[in-house]
């Protein structure tokens, strides 16, 4: 069987299952599960699914009961660490912007203002994890709550945002590549997410380095708007090289 062909049967499946793993797909494609995960890390790269531990999904399906729980717990501990060195780098800065992810949330669980910070966000868990905090004002986007992931989109937050500006936009990714930018998975959010970068004089990128060389279904900005990127020490020299090339702060949270 063609490759092409394989990975429209893998495609196929997926559409009709949901999520599959690599045992799984190997026998439906009659092909080794060395051979499958080619293909899934090819189709991945272009942006069809997304693969997870022992298995894929549709980029489109993500299955909603699993998706807090697989980003949640991928690279837990590289979250916590970039997100304690991001809210040092933010706290004191005014105003800034977190939207919705994993890795901004703990960016959120890390600040500690010595002096007030309005903070924006269209994330409703980060919102409740700073609503009592010393020296925060929480500002909320209206909108409608995209269920299991909290975030809000709509009309109505990106009016809010229209009026408003920032000194600093927190925001992390799905994917992080040279040639399509920072990128995300969620199509619905992504005007909020656009708007939340051209009202911010800076943007930071929160992004574990297994997101590096991948890409999301949609573009948010291209690398060159990113100020600095917060990430571990799994990043790859060449691609560092390559993003501070670029103009792109390369920090490394250890």
């Amino acid at each position: 069987m063609l490759a092409a062909q394989r990975r429209e049967e893998i495609r196929n499946a997926l559409q009709q299952k949901g999520w599959l793993s690599v045992t799984e797909l190997a026998q439906i494609v009659g092909a080794s599960p060395a051979t499958v995960r080619r293909d899934l890390k090819e189709l991945e790269r272009a942006g069809v699914l997304i693969r997870t531990r022992g298995g894929t999904c549709l980029a489109d399906r993500l299955p909603e009961e699993m998706t807090e729980h697989v980003r949640a717990q991928k690279n837990s501990m590289e979250k916590k660490k970039i997100g304690q060195v991001a809210a040092k780098l933010v706290e004191n800065a005014g105003s800034i912007i977190l939207d919705a992810g994993t890795t901004t949330l703990e960016v959120a669980r890390a600040l500690k203002p010595a002096q007030p910070l309005r903070v924006i966000t269209d994330s409703v868990e980060i919102a409740y994890e700073l609503r009592d905090r010393e020296n925060i004002v929480v500002i909320v986007t209206g909108g409608v709550m995209r269920p299991h992931a909290y975030n809000l989109f709509g009309g109505m937050g990106e009016q809010m945002l229209a009026g408003m500006h920032a000194q600093i936009c927190v925001m992390g990714c799905s994917a992080l590549s040279l040639e399509e930018g920072l990128t995300k998975h969620d199509i619905e959010s992504m005007p909020i997410r656009r708007k939340m970068v051209e009202i911010s004089r800076q943007l930071i990128a929160v992004v574990d380095s297994s997101k590096f060389g991948k890409t999301g279904l949609v573009s948010i900005c291209p690398v060159t708007r990113i100020s600095t990127l917060i990430t571990d020490s799994g990043i790859d020299p060449v691609f560092r090289s390559a993003l501070e090339s670029a103009g792109v702060q390369v920090i490394v949270a250890e």
